[in-house]
């Protein structure tokens, strides 16, 4: 394997790995929530399981929107 070889395998060994810990922190993220239902929580985990990078976004997108939070206020609470 050349040089650039390496480099592309170790980039897409990272990236994977940061989708791998940010759909493991949505999980628990998830069951955490007291605001959802079970049912809920199931949806979330599969979306998380089939489509792992968007299911995290939309779950950044969607959280402080279920507690009833706006974005700002959500940092300061979480800060």
């Amino acid at each position: 394997m050349e040089a650039w070889e390496w480099v592309l395998a170790s980039l897409a060994g990272l990236s994977a790995v940061f989708v791998m810990g940010a759909n493991i922190w949505a999980i628990f993220d998830v069951l955490r929530q007291d605001s959802l239902d079970q049912i809920a929580r199931i949806m979330w985990v599969l979306l998380f399981l089939v489509v792992p990078l968007f299911g995290v976004v939309v779950w950044v997108y969607a959280k402080p929107r279920l507690a009833g939070l706006s974005s700002g206020m959500r940092l300061r609470k979480t800060f």
